[in-house]
């Protein structure tokens, strides 16, 4: 969903931008007020300005818009294109959605062996930006080992590096930790420290651990009951991500 979408970080996972100049950063800036405002067609002309200028992560941004026909009609050739644009850009998640891309043969045929590069070269990007303090570049790689995408999957190595991600910038890994914590076969069940890694995720503005840390309150089982403070974390988590079902009432 979109909401999900339009809370990634202002920079690149991958690397730190290198703005030729100071309209190409006003460009992609202003792509990104505009997609937040639900604005689409606009953030579409100007991530493709700041595109065709070098910019890799408004290419990354502009192929997410055309996977998810956001303001430019769906086209997985074109989005593919992108992705590469911004891969040889060194922005990793552009390399690791075309090697998805590739293992499916959606939007390019079908190949193993590319596949498997761009997973590497996407690796090696995430785990250069972890090392040097990216927590949303350290979350990024943990689901990976979590997933066993392209690698053996290793639990413990996923915990490490959510831990990592979660005491940085990432809201997310923050609530990954608490997924892990409700009952996982490397982490003893601990629902408060759940709870509080759902606190701490929700407080880094992830709107999933909000919507978590409030259905905790709510139910009073491994916490006393709380309706206030439940009604305060659904309120940002819905805000937050809008998407959510939780955030639609009875079906709507």
């Amino acid at each position: 969903m979109k909401i999900i979408f339009r809370i990634l970080p202002l920079f690149a996972i991958s690397g730190a931008l290198f703005l030729s100049s100071a309209a190409l950063a006003d460009d992609f800036e202003e792509a990104l007020r505009a997609q937040m405002a639900n604005q689409d067609k606009k953030a579409a002309r100007l991530y493709a300005s700041a595109c065709n200028a070098g910019h890799a992560v408004a290419c990354h941004h502009l192929a997410r818009q055309y996977e998810q026909a956001e303001g430019v009609p769906r086209d997985r050739r074109r989005s593919a294109t992108l992705h590469e644009k911004a891969c040889n850009g060194d922005n990793g998640e552009s390399c690791q959605a075309l090697a998805k891309m590739y293992k499916f043969g959606e939007g390019v045929r079908k190949d193993a062996e590319k596949s498997r590069q761009l997973y590497e070269k996407a690796n090696r990007l995430y785990a250069k930006s972890c090392d040097i303090g990216n927590g949303e570049a350290c979350h990024l790689l943990g689901l990976i080992h979590q997933r066993g995408e392209n690698v053996k999957a290793n639990l413990k190595q996923a915990l490490q590096l959510f831990e990592k991600a979660c005491d940085s910038d990432s809201g997310k890994a923050c609530r990954r930790l608490g997924e892990m914590h409700e009952g996982n076969d490397i982490v003893a069940e601990d629902r408060k420290k759940a709870l509080s890694y759902y606190e701490k995720g929700c407080e880094k503005d992830d709107g999933h651990s909000c919507l978590n840390a409030g259905l905790f309150y709510f139910g009073g089982k491994w916490v006393l009951q709380d309706f206030t403070k439940a009604e305060i974390y659904m309120q940002k988590g819905c805000k937050l991500a809008s998407e959510a079902k939780m955030c639609h009432g009875s079906g709507n």
